[in-house]
């Protein structure tokens, strides 16, 4: 456990000093971020072999981070523990959708603390060793291989991101990946308009249409934890389901409207205006998203 990089993400500063000096006395080495979006800067800089967490964070909570870390194939095999103030079947089974190896109680004693901490860095270390012992079997072919050349033929061709429609396909469609394309295409009859794409219950982009996105697989999984965000929120005062969310930054509007629980779709508009025609828009096409995702 000596030497393992421990990061501590809490947006109270007593708690942060407190896990600091609780865990270097161990021989831990901490650094602290107060707030998710800060820690999550830092884990993608210096990833540690350990993150522990807040629940309760203004801005994005600790089991959003934790979503976010498991999402990306650099983190997640981070384990994370989550502090909470309230520790119920509620929490522990969102903790353990999350993803996270563990709930600690706030107020939390050493006695609770360091076995966890001892556990999950065990964990993470055996399965890392069990990784890195996984030798490849290569066998003989006792007949002789088909030719590369008929598989190359058969095989799809990729290409770099480009202006031209690009689909990512995912288990849960039904449909094929072209009928999505189509039922997307009407969006981008609006001038208005100057991106749609379809981003998965997991974060996943499954297909967009339009001006070529940086880093598009990031941003659908902003998008993902907004709306994971807008139902805690809505679970928390009673509200239902979250349908649709509107965002206006830098002079660009991004209208969020969900389609089923499998997906959701995201227009990205060239201004702030004319999104009644827009949402108009989109409650039309709805009908034919939803049967192209096979809800």
């Amino acid at each position: 456990m000596q030497g393992a990089k421990v990061l501590v993400v809490d947006d109270s500063t007593s708690v942060r000093k407190v896990l600091e000096k609780l865990l270097s006395s161990r021989g831990l080495v901490v650094t602290t971020s107060e707030s998710a979006e800060q820690g999550l800067d830092a884990i993608n800089h210096h990833a540690p072999n350990l993150v522990i967490a807040d629940v309760v964070m203004p801005g994005m909570s600790g089991f959003e981070l934790c979503q976010m870390l498991k999402t990306q194939a650099s983190t997640k095999s981070i384990p994370v523990i989550l502090i909470s103030g309230i520790i119920n079947e509620g929490v522990v089974t969102q903790a353990q959708q999350a993803g996270a190896f563990d709930v600690v109680s706030k107020p939390f004693t050493p006695d609770d603390l360091f076995p966890k901490i001892e556990r999950a860095l065990n964990a993470a270390k055996q399965s890392q060793q069990a990784k890195d012992e996984v030798v490849p079997v290569v066998s003989e072919p006792s007949t002789p291989p088909p030719p590369i050349t008929a598989a190359v033929s058969q095989a799809p061709v990729s290409s770099p991101p480009s202006p031209t429609p690009a689909v990512q396909t995912d288990p849960q469609p039904t449909s094929s990946p072209q009928t999505l394309l189509n039922e997307l295409q009407p969006f981008l009859d609006k001038p208005e308009i100057e991106s749609v794409f379809v981003v998965g219950n997991g974060g996943q982009l499954l297909a967009w249409l339009g001006q070529t996105l940086d880093e598009a697989d990031l941003l659908a999984t902003y998008i993902h934890t907004l709306l994971s965000i807008s139902s805690v929120m809505g679970e928390k005062y009673h509200l239902s389901t979250v349908q649709s969310l509107n965002l206006e930054y830098l002079g660009k509007t991004v209208i969020v409207s969900r389609i089923s629980d499998k997906a959701s779709l995201v227009l990205l508009l060239r201004g702030t205006g004319g999104t009644g025609v827009i949402r108009y828009l989109v409650l039309k096409q709805m009908p034919q998203l939803k049967a192209a995702l096979g809800s």
